[in-house]
């Protein structure tokens, strides 16, 4: 970990929220199937889930507040979790958004 508290995959460490950049590569961005998929999966945890897109931010946890950040094709998101299980959500939440087949409900 680097001396700015930041892994060299862009994900933050230490007591503080979980953070990692992702590109979304879904041929139609973060549509409303994968939103779906990602905020199921969110709840799942105990962890606050946020996502980023620029000044925007939603509840990771609402599919609703995910449709609202409009992700386009190529675009980079961060995505937060703090919480007891933060490190073991982040990696499934970030293989959701990162996914090009993000809808499939079996990842």
């Amino acid at each position: 970990m680097a001396a700015n508290g930041r892994t060299g995959n862009g994900e933050t460490g230490g007591n503080g929220p979980l953070r990692r950049t992702v590109k979304v590569v879904n041929p139609l961005g973060l549509h409303h199937r994968v939103a779906d998929r990602f905020s199921r999966a969110a709840r799942q945890f105990a962890a606050a889930v946020a996502v980023f897109h620029g000044d925007s931010r939603a509840d990771g946890k609402s599919v609703w507040d995910l449709m609202m950040l409009v992700v386009l094709p190529d675009a980079e998101v961060v995505v937060e979790v703090d919480g007891p299980d933060a490190a073991a959500a982040l990696d499934p939440l970030a293989a959701i958004l990162g996914s090009p087949g993000g809808e499939d409900y079996t990842i």
